[in-house]
């Protein structure tokens, strides 16, 4: 009795400390998971340990961090062309503060700095600057723990597998097979559904600015990068899935197109064509049989991924799923064996079919095609 206390006390400490640092502990896992597959793949060239575990985060920060360069350089490079534009001297113009009357001498200009940062209004804003410039800070701390930890996890996931097997689950078979199961279900969710949506977001950004550039007449996809983050959340809707986007593009190029020649209806018939079948058979073809897994239904995905963020702030997108997958793969695997039955095939209310054919959809137990 006196162990079991002093266990609950330490389990207690442990999920205190988990609780505090979740948000940083489950993008953590999510790293590990999108990251095992490569760092398998490194592994197996070079051997797996410390190095193929860096060489497979600098394969995913340096794409992200490259990413938020190009960001940034546009912004600047916005932000530039805005000062020195007419705008930019009619908003100093309009503005409280007289450019023209900053003081030149450097006393004068000690004295008004002095002023001026004692005002009480000033003193709130760099408050507020303070702030937030602390609130960065912290957050890329917490950022950088969160990839150690996934560097960890590469590292030493299979050692501390065996531990856990050999410590404390010894030879209880079932918590060995629900924890497997729960490791595959996380693996199909983060790696495949997860990845298979940023990959159409980039692509389908990349096709809707090309689209652009060739536009005649300046008949142009508005918003090309939001419209490109929809229409890679809309994967994870059956049947409509991307094609209700691809159908609202084309038919508000239509219209554009009717406003400005009639005769430029080819433009967005040509757009709709291209995506419903060459881009969507590309995808079904080559990008969801190599990335995303087969285990759990899609609308169960989908409402993980939708409702994660709803309930638990931005890191919800990854908490959602992992939440579905404890839930789901306790029920399909634990739950038999406690009544004695063997295990039920993955989701008896039937699985994502990934294949995209027009097989299984009149089965009433069969859920929505995966697109």
């Amino acid at each position: 009795m006196r162990w079991g206390t002093v266990a609950l006390v330490v389990f207690g400490i442990i999920a205190f400390v988990g609780y505090m640092f979740l948000p940083w502990v489950v993008l953590g896992l999510f790293i590990y998971y999108v990251a095992r597959p490569i760092n398998q793949r490194i592994g197996d060239r070079i051997g797996k340990g410390n190095l193929s575990a860096a060489l497979t985060l600098l394969l995913i920060i340096v794409p992200v961090v490259l990413l938020l360069g190009v960001f940034l350089s546009i912004a600047l490079g916005q932000f530039a062309a805005f000062a020195t534009s007419e705008a930019s001297g009619q908003l100093l113009e309009q503005s409280p503060i007289n450019v023209e009357t900053i003081p030149d001498d450097p006393d004068q200009l000690v004295n008004t700095a002095t002023t001026t940062l004692s005002d009480p209004s000033v003193q709130s804003v760099l408050a507020e600057a303070q702030a937030f410039v602390g609130a960065a800070a912290s957050g890329i701390f917490m950022l950088f723990l969160s990839l150690l930890l996934g560097f960890f996890l590469l590292v030493e996931d299979q050692r501390l597998g065996q531990w856990g097997r050999d410590q404390i689950l010894g030879n209880d078979a079932v918590s060995i097979d629900y924890l497997e199961a729960v490791d595959r279900g996380l693996n199909s969710v983060f790696f495949g559904y997860t990845l298979t949506i940023f990959v159409i977001m980039i692509l389908t950004a990349i096709i809707y600015n090309v689209f652009n550039f060739f536009a005649p007449e300046n008949l142009l996809i508005p918003a090309t990068i939001l419209l490109a983050v929809v229409t890679g959340l809309f994967t994870l809707v059956p049947l409509v899935g991307r094609s209700i986007i691809y159908l609202g593009i084309a038919a508000l190029l239509a219209l554009g197109a009717i406003q400005l020649n009639p005769t430029l209806v080819w433009y967005p018939l040509l757009f709709f064509v291209f995506m419903t079948l060459a881009f969507d058979n590309v995808v079904r073809t080559y990008i969801r049989p190599y990335l995303s897994g087969k285990m759990f239904h899609l609308s169960l995905v989908m409402f993980a991924y939708l409702l994660g963020p709803i309930l638990f702030g931005w890191y919800g997108i990854f908490l959602g799923p992992l939440l579905m997958v404890i839930v789901v793969q306790f029920l399909q695997v634990v739950v038999p064996q406690l009544r004695d039955e063997e295990t039920s095939s993955p989701l008896d209310i039937g699985q994502t079919t990934l294949q995209e054919t027009d097989e299984g959809l009149s089965d009433p137990l069969r859920g929505g095609k995966a697109t």
